[in-house]
């Protein structure tokens, strides 16, 4: 059984047009996520990218806000100071939502090409990210793209975004 996630498309602030898709699916029920990256047109904006705890606010004027969806989902209260720098530890040293921690940051980058994989990223149980939020943000911290995470006709699956 594949399960792909959804993330549908919101509100963008900021210049340019980004392009892009991000994926996260299981080969197997309860195996590790496959999470599929693919961005274009980022201009050395974004840095890091992060699942967060709410899903997007309908017609919110700021969508990405940390007022709206929160901060990094962090159920297994990870103690975030103990963290190695991004990209330099284990999957189970960080948030559940920071994959940017786990495999390393978007800044300097214009694209993003990239498949991981997390077994520390569930799609189902009391941890799943489903129905909750996806960040990139600038480099500066602030949201720059997000997106909502649901399930869609029993499949998980993300959507193209263009901003």
């Amino acid at each position: 059984i594949n399960m792909k996630l959804v993330s549908t498309l919101g509100s963008w602030f900021g210049p340019g047009v980004s392009t892009g898709q991000i994926q996260f699916y299981q080969s197997v029920p309860n195996g590790p996520t496959n999470i599929s990256v693919s961005l274009s047109n980022l201009n050395a904006m974004a840095g890091g990218y992060h699942v967060h705890i709410l899903p997007i606010k309908p017609n919110s004027s700021e969508p990405c806000s940390a007022a709206n969806i929160r901060g990094h989902y962090n159920p297994l209260s990870v103690n975030i100071t103990l963290s190695p720098p991004p990209g330099n530890g284990t999957v189970d040293q960080y948030e559940i939502g920071d994959i940017s921690g786990k495999f390393g940051l978007l800044t300097g980058l214009n694209q993003a090409q990239e498949l991981y994989r997390d077994s520390n990223l569930p799609l189902t149980g009391p941890h799943s990210i489903v129905g909750r939020s996806v960040v990139i943000h600038y480099s500066n911290g602030f949201g720059f793209l997000c997106m909502h995470l649901h399930r869609k006709n029993g499949v998980l699956n993300i959507l193209n975004f263009t901003i």
